[in-house]
């Protein structure tokens, strides 16, 4: 229950600033703001912060799914596991000499 209450504190503090803003948005918090596309009518911030913590609880379900899905599907195709981990190191070893050059003397 307290991380509702923090979550919803936060979603609430967004949403003030959002509508304080003469700033505009592309996201779904936007979307909210400006409209309910059903009937045109505005959304309440408590609707909309109902709405934000569904879409957070989806989101973490759908992308823990995902995650095992493709830890199943890595685990059954060895030869796509390879070549991931293969392209992951290449990644990350481009990155760290990116970030850390060695000085040439």
């Amino acid at each position: 229950m307290q991380a509702r209450e923090s979550l919803m504190k936060f979603f609430e503090e967004m949403i003030k600033s959002r509508r304080s803003s003469n700033e505009s948005h592309e996201d779904f918090l936007q979307s909210m703001l400006d409209r309910d596309p059903l009937d045109d009518e505005k959304l309440d911030d408590s609707e909309i912060m109902d709405n934000m913590l569904t879409l957070i609880i989806a989101g973490q379900t759908t992308t823990a799914a995902a995650m095992m899905w493709s830890v199943k599907f890595l685990d059954e195709n060895k030869e796509v596991q390879n070549m991931l981990r293969v392209s992951t190191n290449t990644q990350l070893i481009i990155k760290i000499n990116l970030l850390h050059p060695k000085k040439i003397t």
